[in-house]
């Protein structure tokens, strides 16, 4: 009998999932937040994770950012797409795209020059 009722329950936790109010929540774009992001990369070895901090990068409200990893900041400009993803021009991360994730103010971030195939960047300013 438990196990029917466990079975029952597990069924409703994943109706909820897929209700169309859940999708409709997940599908909606926070705005841009400016301010400063700090990346890292991250390697699986030996059965653990390594996170390599990468500098950091500052989004300014009129399209231009810097790249503050380097001892002579770099600087450029980036656009934001519908969906909040960004497009960097100029500088350092001049081709990349940062690709906003499920977490607020987050994005996954490639770029032509990178070393380490993808970094994660996530909003520092509070």
């Amino acid at each position: 009998m438990k196990n029917i009722y466990a079975l029952l329950s597990a069924v409703i936790s994943i109706g909820s999932l897929l209700s169309p109010s859940c999708a409709k929540a997940q599908a909606t774009v926070s705005p841009l937040k400016y301010g400063k992001y700090g990346c890292t990369s991250s390697k699986y070895t030996g059965g653990y994770y390594q996170y390599t901090p990468h500098g950091s990068f500052v989004l300014n409200k009129d399209g231009t950012y810097t790249y503050l990893g380097f001892k002579k900041p770099s600087t450029g400009s980036f656009t934001a797409d519908a969906k909040g993803n960004l497009l960097f021009k100029g500088g350092y991360l001049d081709g990349g795209l940062a690709t906003k994730i499920d977490r607020p103010n987050k994005f996954f971030l490639v770029f032509p020059s990178i070393p380490d195939n993808r970094w994660t960047c996530g909003c520092v300013d509070k």
